[in-house]
Formats: structure tokens, sequence, C-alpha cells
């Protein structure tokens, strides 16, 4: 590596140590070890064995090495398919990514009811859909008749 006026820090010091940690392996006659990362195998048969959507769409992140935002973007679009029992009076109207917080809209008091007293189970079904917890982490549930600004 070349010398630059600048002094080095942060992210550009670690790269030099671990260029110089490995040289001096090279050295020494060490060879590297490739750490094996941890995946998950599935048998199947002849690549037509069914799997669950949310499996599907979390074996497309990893393959892809996408992050969870970008899963999330279809929370909002398979909210009927998400809570089947709930879509005709629940609608999902926003999500954050930022604060992992979906939005949803109940068309009366008693749907705002069941949804409240199915908030962890949602979550629970929402994570199983999109692949992972840090999806959505939080439910904000409005008020009948309140549309929130998107």
């Amino acid at each position: 590596m070349t010398e630059s006026s600048t002094p080095l820090s942060g992210v550009d010091l670690a790269r030099v140590a671990l260029h110089n940690a490995r040289e001096a392996a090279k050295q020494q006659g060490v060879s590297p070890r490739r750490r094996r990362t941890a995946t998950r195998t599935t048998r199947r048969t002849g690549g037509r064995e069914p799997v669950s959507f949310g499996e599907a769409i979390q074996q497309l992140i990893a393959d892809r090495a996408w992050k969870a935002p970008v899963a999330a973007g279809g929370v909002l679009d398979r909210w009927s398919h998400i809570a089947d029992d709930l879509a005709g009076r629940v609608t999902a109207v926003k999500y954050d990514a930022d604060t992992a917080t979906l939005t949803l809209q109940p068309d009366s008091s008693a749907a705002a009811t069941a949804v409240r007293h199915r908030q962890h189970a949602l979550l629970d079904r929402i994570a199983e859909e999109t692949g992972g917890r840090e999806t959505v982490r939080r439910l904000e549930i409005l008020g009948p008749g309140r549309r929130k600004a998107a």
C-alpha cells in the first residue's frame, strides 16, 4: 500500500491492519481459513416441494442479500393475505421503515378492538410472511374514521 499525506483512521486503519495481518500470515505459511456461514438446507424432490410464502420470501432475501425494509414493501399489498379475516374491516394504510411501524385503519370500534386484542398474533403472522421480526415491530392502530395523512 502507498502512504498518503493524511493520517488513517476508522475503516481505512482497519483495512490496513487487516492487509498487514494477511501479509504476515502469508510469510509464515499460514493459509486463511474460510468461515462457514450458517445456511439452511432443505431437502426437495426435484425442486418442486411446496414451501410457505414466508420461507420463499426469506430465501429470496437471503439469496440476494437484501435488507428487511425491501421485504416489507409488500406488507401493504399482502395485507388481505396476512390478515384474511380482518382484511374487509381493517385496512393497512402506511408502513414506516424507519420505525418499522405498520399503521392500520379499522372501519369500526369493534374492528379496532379486535386488532388490539390480536396485535401480538398479527405481528407473529407478519414476521412469518416477511421473513423476520425486524420488518414490522409495532402496529399503530388508528381510531375508526380517523384517517392519518400518509
